[in-house]
């Protein structure tokens, strides 16, 4: 049952309050001035006050503070004379939620009672909601940050020893992305360079990717052929994720540490470049097979090339948000704009490069990325 708190100096007009609204299913308290109001406010709370604005010592903004301190919930109906109406706005400023003029029409005060109690729910669910929301939202947040932290720590780490240098940089276009990559050495001979992008970006494309991580990792510790890595790939994720409706480039290479050999097979992925010192020049290693969770294919129709290496060649893979980003002229950088920022960092070493290619992008201006951004630069000694 609603409680309601009428207020007023006049003992005829409170009567006539209380009259108009005693047939309805209200608990009322009447207060005869302000100062009673005030008095008992103090260990009462309502739903609603109906208070009279122009009384002597305490007024009807007194109570209305009063009421609102006790509770904030309280819903408050200001009744004011003629004249009185700046009073009555001023009373909504701070609060009131509606009010009415003498003489009061019964009709009038039994509609806004009704309105005044109804807003009253209306704002509790709405505050009831919010907090579940908000509770929600706090609970998602926690989880998105775990999440990124997770695919912080799939990002490789950087690698070197006596025959190669291999530099890493990752920048995800939000926390969460779709980028992958591995690097693994078998400690004797091979050392191998997966790059994957998953279409898509946030949640869906990140949890892809953490499973997608743990196929990849088994595949290439098998110590397979690149063509076969992408072969196993291609149906594990039709397999598996036949029903996502995602796909996903790739390139994986294997680098003979004995022989400096390159093997190397792409899945619809941007060509690698490869820096040849001895010939001074750059050459596009292009992606030769479908894309990954198309269809299913046969093993040998997964080809690969081999190529070979000299001291101070450098090998250089990434994503597509890199040559996707584009400038104020909505000019993307390209593959030809990527070359010419590596043509002029292709002598400094493997893990400054990663660092200064996107620094080197946003100097040029190139600073809207609309994709992720993994790079990995691979320097042959």
């Amino acid at each position: 049952m609603p409680s309601i708190l009428l207020v007023d100096d006049d003992r005829n007009i409170l009567f006539l309050l209380s009259e108009a609204l005693k047939k309805f299913d209200y608990d009322l308290t009447m207060a005869n001035g302000g100062e009673k109001a005030l008095e008992i406010l103090k260990d009462n709370e309502f739903d609603l006050i109906i208070s009279d604005l122009q009384m002597p010592r305490v007024d009807g903004i007194d109570v209305l503070k009063a009421g609102k301190a006790k509770n904030p919930d309280t819903e408050v109906v200001i009744v004011t004379g003629y004249g009185s109406i700046k009073s009555a706005v001023r009373a909504m400023k701070l609060g009131a939620s509606d009010y009415l003029s003498k003489p009061v029409d019964v009709e009038e005060l039994r509609l806004k009672t009704a309105q005044a109690l109804k807003n009253r729910e209306l704002k509790i669910q709405i505050a009831v909601q919010k907090k579940a929301i908000d509770e929600y939202n706090e609970m998602i947040q926690r989880d998105l940050e775990l999440a990124e932290q997770v695919q912080q720590s799939l990002v490789p780490e950087e690698f070197t020893n006596g025959k190669i240098d291999i530099g890493v940089k990752y920048s995800p276009m939000i926390e969460l992305g779709g980028d992958f990559a591995d690097i693994y050495y078998d400690g004797k001979q091979f050392i191998y360079l997966t790059l994957i992008d998953v279409t898509g970006h946030g949640i869906s494309a990140a949890l892809l990717v953490n499973r997608i991580c743990s196929e990849v990792r088994k595949l290439v510790r098998e110590e397979l052929e690149p063509n076969q890595i992408l072969f196993h790939l291609n149906n594990f994720i039709i397999d598996v994720f036949e029903q996502t409706g995602m796909f996903l480039t790739a390139f994986t290479n294997r680098i003979d540490l004995q022989n400096f050999t390159l093997t190397y097979a792409g899945s619809s992925h941007p060509a690698s470049i490869l820096w040849k010192n001895n010939e001074q020049m750059f050459y596009k290693l292009s992606s030769q097979n479908v894309i990954i969770g198309f269809e299913k294919q046969q093993s040998n129709s997964f080809i690969q090339d081999t190529i070979q290496l000299h001291p101070n060649d450098k090998l250089f893979l990434y994503t597509d948000g890199i040559v996707e980003a584009e400038n104020e002229k909505r000019e993307a950088l390209g593959i030809k704009g990527f070359i010419n920022i590596i043509d002029k960092l292709k002598h400094k070493p493997a893990k400054k490069i990663t660092n200064s290619i996107i620094k080197d992008m946003h100097a040029l201006k190139y600073t809207q990325v609309r994709d992720d951004i993994f790079l990995i630069v691979a320097d042959v000694r």
